[in-house]
């Protein structure tokens, strides 16, 4: 809770659509009595000297950021503990809470919303600034005019951070880039939440599911969203080919800029507002309009250079073309409709079966995802005494080992936090194993499935377990040798010491501190590694938030 009073400035009120949670106030500038919105950041001692001297660098370039569609920045500063920054005030709802009450825009609501954020955008990308995660509370609108807000210049590297954990649905904005590396942000990560913006503007749902963040996490890298045109009938297919290419899972099958979204914006407008569309459809009396004039069906002829139809004397019509003819016609509407029965009518277990094999022997995890959510779980709850079951039951519990796995493993790389027992267990075991002790590693194994055999949510990392413990048994273990592997590492660490590597002695020491720091049997090998690291310097080296 910040002062009342920051610098220039006097702090009123809370602002945003969750104000528990917001950082951002209501103040007024006291001399000269402009209300601003001022974003605070807990900021202990007020910060070393060379993040307040960044952070005054941030501000003085925000400042020179001029955009009819984001706020303004007005600079900032640092009072004792807090840091912050003021921007323009703006008066109106959130992208977010209009969705809350609409449920969804018109598709040429969101086409003007397109528009304009990515103006502001690509006017950030041309002064070298990532965005970062666009999201629908990032935008208010000033009367019918969207605004972004909550710019920042270097929000990834940035000590004055509010430190606000993301929800599952703000997680949703997320590009897949991001669930590896969380400050990774990027001009083409920039894009792909633009693009899940509009896509929920535009659908009412969001671009992945799930409702815990390790769910929403793995289906950011696995789950393909639904075609927007697919949900929203009246969708033009140049709008929804565009969101889709925007929210491709590999930067590079994105939009090569935010310029070249504009573009592509104004092809869409382009092509959804020509006349010519309907047109083509008046002229060969196809069409949901109904145009019974043959003067105005000539007219739309000659719009599209077909000539007008001639009428004789005997007021006849000429022969019409052989695509006019009724009979192609109910052939081309019996096509569409068979086309439209094969694809809808409901696959019976063994087609179901079938489509999942396709996919699972890829071993793709976007195809393996695609397997499980539209196969595998579907033929468990729809035949649940079908002669499948338990092959799917069989192929499901190896799908989510696999997405387990390496949601597992790139926490642990990432240094990411650990969300439920069934993870921690896991990681505990698997350090153990990869420090070169699979004596312990597999009685930790062991105790796993004991422990957790029972409930259905670490079922996943239970099945990782028994698959090391398999592996671990296939090898052979020696039993009681952990005191032998310390000493070993301990040796290690010593010359790689006098080899002058100290980040693998840390490594090492810190390993053997942290994994035997509670194990009495031996104290006193970790008292040397714990030796080791004071009376070389060794500084435990922490992960970046």
């Amino acid at each position: 809770m910040p002062r009342n009073r920051l610098g220039p400035l006097a702090v009123e009120t809370k602002l945003g659509d969750h104000r528990s949670k917001s950082s951002v106030w209501r103040a007024t500038h006291v001399q000269l009595g402009q209300t601003v919105a001022v974003k605070v950041f807990a900021a202990p001692f007020g910060g070393t000297p060379e993040a307040r001297f960044a952070f005054a660098s941030e501000w003085e370039v925000l400042k020179q950021i001029r955009h009819p569609a984001i706020a303004r920045c007005y600079g900032g500063g640092i009072e004792k503990t807090d840091a912050y920054l003021a921007y323009e005030l703006i008066d109106g709802p959130t992208l977010a809470s209009e969705l809350k009450h609409r449920s969804r825009l018109s598709w040429e609501s969101v086409l003007d919303l397109a528009e304009v954020l990515t103006g502001a955008i690509a006017s950030l990308h041309e002064n070298e600034i990532v965005y970062g995660v666009l999201q629908p509370r990032k935008v208010l609108f000033a009367g019918l005019s969207p605004v972004l807000i909550d710019i920042r210049a270097d929000r990834a590297r940035s000590v004055y951070r509010t430190g606000r954990t993301a929800t599952p649905h703000e997680m949703t904005f997320w590009s897949p880039e991001l669930t590896q590396n969380i400050s990774a942000f990027s001009l083409d990560s920039d894009l792909y939440s633009l693009g899940a913006t509009l896509y929920t503007a535009l659908t009412g749902r969001t671009v992945v599911s799930g409702k815990s963040v390790e769910e929403v996490r793995g289906n950011i890298l696995f789950e393909t969203p639904q075609n927007p045109a697919s949900i929203v009938m009246d969708c033009p297919v140049w709008l929804d080919k565009l969101i889709m290419q925007m929210l491709e899972k590999d930067p590079n099958d994105r939009p090569h800029n935010a310029a070249a979204v504009s573009l592509a914006l104004k092809e869409v407008r382009r092509r959804s507002m020509s006349r010519a569309g309907v047109a083509e459809h008046i002229s060969h009396g196809f069409s949901p309009l109904n145009v019974n004039d043959q003067k105005e069906r000539d007219e739309a002829r000659i719009l599209l250079g077909h000539g007008a139809l001639e009428v004789g004397d005997d007021k006849t019509v000429a022969e019409p073309e052989w695509y006019d003819r009724a009979m192609i016609l109910v052939l081309g509407l019996f096509v569409i409709a068979s086309m439209l029965a094969y694809t809808l009518w409901p696959l019976n277990e063994n087609q179901m079966k079938g489509r999942a094999e396709d996919l699972l022997a890829t071993e793709n995890r976007n195809a393996l995802n695609q397997a499980k959510v539209s196969y595998l779980i579907p033929m468990l709850e729809k035949y649940p005494d079908g002669r499948h079951f338990d092959w799917a039951k069989e192929q499901l519990d190896r799908v989510e080992l696999i997405q387990a796995e390496h949601v597992l493993k790139v926490k642990l790389k990432t240094n990411r936090p650990l969300t439920n027992e069934g993870e921690r267990l896991y990681a505990e075991a698997y350090e153990f194993e990869k420090f070169g002790d699979v004596a312990t590693a597999l009685d930790h194994y062991h105790s796993m499935e004991t422990l957790l055999a029972d409930e259905d949510i670490y079922k996943p990392f239970v099945n990782l377990a028994r698959k090391q413990i398999a592996s671990i048994q296939e090898k052979g273990v020696e039993q009681g040798e952990a005191a032998r592997i310390i000493q070993n590492k301990l040796d290690q660490a010593e010359q790689s010491l006098l080899n002058g590597n100290s980040i693998a002695a840390r490594k090492i020491c810190y390993s053997i501190v942290e994994l035997y720091g509670n194990n009495g049997n031996v104290a006193p090998l970790v008292s040397r590694a714990q030796r080791l690291i004071a009376d070389n310097g060794i500084q435990k080296q922490e992960p970046a938030e």
